[in-house]
């Protein structure tokens, strides 16, 4: 064995048995002494917070709901955990800390803090960043071996894309946010920059005067005079980037918008909500490339395969929605934590199956907010990268004023997950609505109204979709500045 990597071997086995020495002392000497090391981790992974059902910690601690269920028993007879009834389905069972576990819970992550900081103070301040670095790429590269996945190498580069017989000359993507907030003057922007735009469509037209007494007119003319205007800016401005439209696949009228949005000159089709299994029986046209959004490789598969037995199509590309996402997530509750520690694999696992195939590029969108985060999703074989709340805050914004002030304003605990009417996950702002969904005092809410509501200015009584990121920008920029920033 070489000398270095046997060093390095030692190393890392010597790390393991210390640092599980220390946890195994630190417990023996507190005021937790019965507990196990693993009994301290499952206390951990119910954490702080909303109750959690035995499916989600065990997905967190990566074992079987049985081999939890024995050391939950056990925190239930100590003290530190109790099984509670879920207000909506009795017969659900969650567990959540009692104030002991939390007690537990907190003076362990303490005492992790404290050896991590510890240890770290030991290397040279001037070779922390490179040493962080090397922690990082040694991470991945486990990752990367233990999923047996798809791992790019070669540098970042912003390279053009093509969907369908498009070239996208900058992969990054304004999300389709509806009810007004990406309308045409959004999408022009970043059109004007070489990305691709997209419209929201859901309830495009509710400005329009004949909202109220014909909502399905309304909204098929708003979808075609925001593309139409979106196309017309774009092109003023000389731009070569692309325009399209995002449609909620579970609306029932989301056909009728797709025809509206190909007649009007859209380029690309994004679906989103539900997987469109029939889309391209809507939209034969070649011409306009169609895009589906999945939270997983089984749904991309599903999709593939469908299209190619009934429409011989493929898709031209996908959009990977992402756990860290705002808005409507397609994840559950019990699947948001597991899914947020295996974001990378997620990635890398989609890409894998579509490397499989010509021209199919893979977008991935959710918590895509600075270049480095580009960066990381790219090295797990990202092509393109989505983003909404970063577009939120730019002065082309279609959103009012003060709505953008909101996330100006926001702050990470400001941010909450509730259940959607649909059961899966939704990341907001957290306000009286959102308290009132999460109380269980509002279940069966009509989201969309609930933003509508937002985006009217009742701001405690709307849904405004948000992710934990907007804290950190502090600004609003132009659509400019943000291509700028992850492009140089």
């Amino acid at each position: 064995m070489d000398k270095n990597v046997k060093k390095i071997y030692e190393t890392m086995s010597g790390l393991f048995k210390i640092i599980h020495k220390l946890q195994d002392e630190n417990l023996k000497n507190s005021d937790f002494a019965d507990l196990s090391r693993t009994e301290i981790h499952a206390v951990t992974a119910i954490g702080i917070g909303r109750p959690k059902t035995m499916t989600h910690v065990a997905n967190i601690l990566e074992i079987k709901v049985s081999t939890l269920t024995s050391t939950v028993n056990k925190l239930v007879k100590k003290g530190y955990v109790e099984r509670l009834r879920d207000d909506k389905d009795r017969r659900i069972v969650k567990v959540a800390l009692t104030d002991k576990g939390e007690q537990a819970a907190r003076e362990y992550e303490q005492f992790m803090e404290r050896i991590v900081k510890g240890a770290v103070s030991q290397v040279p301040f001037d070779k922390l960043q490179y040493f962080v670095s090397a922690i990082d790429n040694i991470n991945q590269y486990f990752m990367a071996k233990s999923s047996m996945v798809y791992v790019k190498t070669s540098p970042f580069e912003l390279k053009p894309i093509k969907l369908g017989p498009h070239e996208l000359p900058v992969p990054i993507v304004q999300a389709g946010m509806s009810i007004c907030i990406a309308g045409a003057g959004l999408a022009s922007s970043v059109a004007a920059e070489g990305g691709l735009g997209l419209i929201g469509t859901t309830d495009i037209g509710y400005r329009r005067p004949d909202y109220e007494k014909d909502r399905l007119t309304a909204n098929i003319e708003g979808v075609r005079e925001a593309v139409s205007e979106a196309k017309r800016r774009r092109d003023e401005a000389g731009g070569g980037g692309l325009i399209g439209v995002t449609v909620m696949w579970s609306n029932p009228n989301a056909p009728a918008y797709v025809d509206a949005a190909v007649k009007s000159g859209a380029q690309v089709i994004v679906t989103s909500g539900s997987i469109p299994r029939d889309l391209p029986k809507y939209c034969g046209d070649k011409k306009v490339a169609l895009v589906p959004t999945v939270s997983s490789k089984r749904a991309a598969s599903a999709i593939i395969r469908t299209w190619s037995q009934k429409y011989n199509r493929m898709p031209d590309g996908f959009i990977l929605q992402g756990p860290f996402a705002a808005g409507l997530l397609g994840f559950r509750e019990d699947q948001l934590d597991r899914a947020e520690q295996e974001w990378h694999r997620i990635i890398a696992d989609i890409k894998s199956e579509l490397s499989k195939f010509e021209n199919c590029p893979l977008i991935v969108g959710g918590g895509i907010f600075t270049k480095e985060d580009a960066e990381t999703a790219y090295k797990y074989g990202a092509d393109g990268f989505l983003m909404g709340t970063r577009f939120v805050l730019t002065e082309e914004c279609d959103a009012p004023d003060e709505y953008k002030k909101r996330y100006l304003n926001c702050e990470r605990n400001d941010v909450t997950i509730i259940r959607s009417p649909m059961k899966t996950s939704v990341r907001a702002m957290k306000n009286s609505f959102t308290d009132r969904v999460a109380e269980g005092k509002c279940e069966d809410y009509d989201i969309f109204e609930a933003v509508k509501r937002s985006v009217e200015g009742d701001y405690d009584g709307g849904l405004m979709f948000c992710s934990e990121q907007a804290e950190s920008i502090g600004r609003i920029d132009t659509v400019k500045d943000v291509f700028r920033e992850f492009e140089t």
